[in-house]
């Protein structure tokens, strides 16, 4: 059964649909060096290259049993993190298949900018809230900086509103961290009815290939998406 790592803030409806589509979901606890209202986001806590997982060394001894219970290898760092930005960005990061890494680069761990083979720093430093990868060469992005970057570097680019995406403590989220790729699917964290861009999302998901599934009839929220282990 595949695991899904996402934040303790994602709603009962959103786990129980996964669940019944056949999913191991894994809560990731609060670490108290990031603001409370993103402490529980993936996209905030760990960064995944598809056969490890970065953690701040912090976050791992005060959690080791679950994350000795993944069943995968575990790297961590002791680089600085902290609630302010940008000194709370160090995992958000946005690596492509071919290893392009899109980062805000000066405060990103340098584990991640390690495996990259070319390196693009870029102004939005939640670059991983900010995209959702559909595919290899088709992202979604709320930020024209960098829709502006990957299309530079010959992605296909959806670019859409950040307003009608909640996040709790902020004016909006980001559409990222309001949904996740895995398997054929793009799931998202809660319902597309309500988004103005809801229909252009569909569509371009659909364009290559997936699934959109839309876990509930709630409003579309950032909850740091999710990490398909």
């Amino acid at each position: 059964m595949k695991k899904l790592l996402m934040g303790n803030t994602v709603s009962e409806k959103c786990i129980n649909k996964l669940k019944d589509m056949g999913y191991d979901i894994v809560l990731l606890p609060p670490f108290s060096k990031l603001q409370k209202d993103v402490c529980t986001h993936a996209d905030m806590l760990v960064f995944y290259n598809g056969e490890e997982l970065l953690t701040h060394n912090d976050y791992y001894k005060e959690n080791i049993e679950l994350f000795d219970g993944l069943g995968i290898k575990i790297i961590t760092t002791d680089e600085n993190i902290s609630p302010d930005y940008p000194n709370d960005i160090l995992f958000n990061a946005v690596l492509t298949n071919d290893k392009t890494l899109y980062a805000k680069c000066a405060h990103v761990s340098i584990k991640i900018k390690e495996l990259a083979n070319t390196v693009i720093d870029v102004k939005q430093g939640y670059t991983a809230c900010s995209t959702c990868k559909v595919a290899n060469n088709a992202f979604m992005t709320t930020d024209t900086g960098l829709c502006k970057a990957y299309m530079q570097n010959d992605i296909d680019v959806l670019l859409v509103e950040k307003e009608g995406i909640e996040l709790q403590g902020y004016d909006c989220g980001f559409i990222g961290g309001a949904s996740a790729v895995f398997d054929d699917k793009v799931v998202f964290f809660g319902s597309l009815q309500g988004y103005k861009d809801g229909e252009k999302v569909r569509k371009f998901v659909e364009k290559y290939g997936k699934k959109a599934v839309e876990l509930s009839d709630e409003k579309l929220t950032d909850i740091g998406g999710c990490i398909a282990l």
